[in-house]
């Protein structure tokens, strides 16, 4: 996988992060995350499949495929996680969104697990609605209190 590429393309959604939350998220750095692919990708549950437009690299998605096991409160299960999605904003509105969480749902398939699930700022309202219009649904939520 071509970590440069993805670190490139990480861009558009690092900086929507970094205005969002800026106290947690730092501004897009393409050479220190191309280092994070570099190591990230070569771990054997995660997986990343970059999207074109007319032969243009315009989006990815980064996958991991996570093993929850048994515990006393709940079931063995697996899922596809959606670790990292991003569309390039000049691709926004021509379906890369839509195409890459399709192929996230193939591949759950292809791998026999029935749930994909991923997380976003809740701030970022654009991703929620996105999100919600593939048929993501809210089934946890995490709250925070900053402590001043």
């Amino acid at each position: 996988m071509d970590s440069k590429l993805l670190a490139k393309l990480n861009r558009d959604v690092q900086e929507i992060h970094s205005k969002i939350e800026p106290e947690i998220y730092k501004p897009h750095d393409e050479d220190e995350i191309k280092i994070f692919f570099d190591s990230f990708l070569t771990k054997e549950n995660v997986y990343a499949y970059i999207a074109y437009s007319d032969d243009m690299p315009a989006g990815y998605i980064v996958m991991i495929k996570r093993n929850y096991p048994e515990f006393p409160f709940t079931k063995r299960h697996l899922s596809i996680h959606i670790d990292q999605i991003c569309v390039e904003n000049r691709f926004k509105g021509k379906g890369i969104g839509k195409a890459l969480i399709s192929f996230a749902t193939q591949f759950a398939k292809g791998n026999s697990i029935n749930t994909v699930e991923l997380d976003f700022l809740t701030k970022n309202n654009t991703a929620g609605e996105f999100f919600k219009s593939q048929g993501f649904e809210t089934y946890n939520e995490k709250m925070r209190i900053i402590v001043k």
